[in-house]
Order: structure tokens, then C-alpha cells, then sequence
């Protein structure tokens, strides 16, 4: 619930809100979309020029808010996160250092996500808010999403947080109370990409880079583990951009291609109708006679129209 000091300060940033400012709001199954939603229309009530462009998403997504700059907020802004919010929302952010935008620069930067993790009464988020913002808005491959932990609790469990602010990049490194720019930039540069998250690899098969995905593959002869993920993505752009990686790596390196069928032949029962039919069609392209069993032994189990035509398709084809 937004408090009047909320309100308030969002009143006082009405002249630098730029006419035609859109709040991008996913929603979702998740019954906390329902609380994004009331914040996005309050915030389009106190400030006029605010419009809202409500997207669907699935129920394996999170509800979330994407601002013009790029930054993302899981959770609605309270108390002390909403000074952050407001500068994003005006533009008021800060340039990166000049020394730290030429290392962005000239780097061959991979997509990177930042997970900031923090909480409404948290005296030195907004101060953590505040230093990441630039590194976001300095470059579209850093997408940084701020994450309410007393919201998102079981986001906040998964990633072993205990404390805020807590920053963790590509569901793996973590920093806790505060991080160094400069360190953080260095990983950024230097990181190897099989460490990349699903949220950033999505980014990359969003860029139409699925061939450059799967010689980086190749070239370390290793499956980058959120690959496998992204089969079943409930977006059908993704998954597409994920079967095109795999069709590309098997043509570069069979074993690996292999290695990532069989991967997702493990999570086949747990991934949706969709998702399934368009595994069994890459199975047409790039399968093998050890595949047969398996579809045969799926087919004898309860499964969807569309999947058993799918499924009897890639078994004439693999013939």
C-alpha cells in the first residue's frame, strides 16, 4: 500500500516526468501481480503524463515492472526504494564514470543480470540502488532487476540471502551490505559466459546471437546450463532462439548437441505441451536413432493430441 509520504513524493516530481512515460507491468498467475498493479495505477493517477502498457505473462515468470531506462522492479517501490524509483522514472540518473563507460565500451561485453535484493526499511538499499543504476542505463546487456526480499521470499531463500542489500550477478556471485564498482565491472569483463543466467542468455537469443551462443559452446566444448532452461521457456521467440543455438552447436559439435538433447529428454515430462511439441521438432533436425525408444515409450503414456501428432511426426522423420 502506498503511504501519503510515498504519494507525496511523487507529487513533488511531477514537472521533471516526461510526457508519454510508460510503465511497462507484466502480470501473472502469481497473486503478488496484484499488488504491482495497484502501484502502477496510483503512480498513473498522481502523475498524468505516467501511461501503463500491461503485458501477460506466464506462470513460471514473475510479476515485474520494466522502466524506459531498462531497470526492473520486482516489487512495488516503498518507503525509502521509492527516491530511486522516482530518478529512474525522471531520468535522473546519473552517466557511469568515464573511465568505467570506456571499459563497458570496449569490451565485448556478454549480457549480464543483476539481481539487487532489498527491503522497504532498509536505511542503505537505495544508496545501492542509486550506484547500480548507471552500470544499466550505460549499457542494454546489463539488465538490473531490484527484488523486494520480504515479497519474494522464496527468491531471496533460493539465492541464500539473509541480508540486504545483497546483489547477486548471474545467479552465482554475490555481494552482501556493498559492492565495489570496480570489482564488479571486472567480472563483468573477464567472466567466462558459461556462467550466464537464463535471463541473460535470454537476452542474447533476443538479439537473433543464437549462432554466436553456440560457437562460444563450441569454442569451450561446454553447455552453458541455462540453454537446456530456455527449451522450455513459455515464450515461443525464446525457445525458438534456444532450437536454433542447439541446431547450430550440433552442426559445430555433435557430441555437444547430443549432450544438450539428452539434457532436455530428462526435463521432458515436467515442461509444457508446447514446449514439448517444439523439442519433438527439433528431434526431426537433429535427432538420432537413439531417440526412437524414448518417443516410443512417451507415446505410450497419457499425453495431449498435439503432442502424440508431434511425437508420430518425429518418429516418421527419424525413420
Amino acid at each position: 500500500m502506498m503511504t501519503l509520504s510515498d504519494e507525496t513524493q511523487l507529487r513533488n516530481a511531477r514537472r521533471e516526468v516526461s510526457d508519454g512515460t510508460v510503465l511497462r507491468l507484466m502480470v501473472t498467475p502469481d497473486v503478488r501481480s496484484l499488488e504491482l498493479a495497484q502501484f502502477c495505477e496510483r503512480v498513473a493517477a498522481i502523475l498524468p503524463q505516467v501511461s501503463i502498457a500491461r503485458e501477460e505473462g506466464s506462470e513460471q515468470e514473475h510479476p515485474l515492472i520494466r522502466l524506459p531506462n531498462g531497470v526492473r522492479y520486482q516489487g512495488p517501490p516503498r518507503g525509502n526504494e521509492v527516491p530511486p524509483f522516482i530518478d529512474a522514472l525522471t531520468g535522473r540518473i546519473p552517466p557511469l564514470s568515464g573511465r568505467f563507460r570506456e571499459r563497458l565500451d570496449a569490451a565485448a561485453l556478454h549480457p549480464a543480470e543483476l539481481e539487487l535484493f532489498v527491503a522497504p526499511p532498509c536505511t542503505f538499499c537505495p544508496g545501492m540502488v542509486r550506484e547500480l543504476m548507471p552500470l544499466s542505463a550505460a549499457n542494454h546487456r546489463i539488465q538490473l532487476t531490484i527484488i523486494d526480499a520480504s515479497l519474494f521470499t522464496e527468491m531471496a531463500e533460493s539465492r541464500g540471502i539473509r541480508a540486504v542489500p545483497a546483489l547477486v550477478l548471474d545467479g552465482q556471485f554475490r555481494w552482501t551490505g556493498s559492492c565495489v564498482i570496480e570489482e564488479l565491472i571486472d567480472l563483468l569483463i573477464t567472466r567466462d559466459p558459461a556462467s550466464m543466467g537464463p535471463a541473460a542468455t535470454e537476452m542474447l537469443l533476443r538479439e537473433g546471437a543464437a549462432p554466436r551462443l553456440a560457437r562460444m559452446m563450441a569454442d569451450r566444448n561446454r553447455i552453458f546450463p541455462a540453454l537446456i532452461e530456455l527449451l522450455s521457456h513459455p515464450q515461443w521467440p525464446v525457445r525458438l532462439g534456444a532450437m536454433v543455438a542447439v541446431e547450430e552447436l550440433y552442426a559445430l559439435a555433435p557430441a555437444l548437441g547430443r549432450k544438450v538433447i539428452d539434457a532436455a529428454w530428462n526435463r521432458f515430462d515436467a515442461v509444457s505441451d508446447q514446449a514439448k511439441g517444439d523439442f519433438l521438432f527439433l528431434c526431426t533436425e537433429v535427432g538420432e536413432s537413439a531417440d526412437v525408444p524414448r518417443i516410443k515409450a512417451m507415446l505410450q503414456r497419457e499425453v495431449s493430441i498435439d503432442v502424440r501428432q508431434a511425437a508420430e511426426e518425429a518418429l516418421e522423420k527419424l525413420k
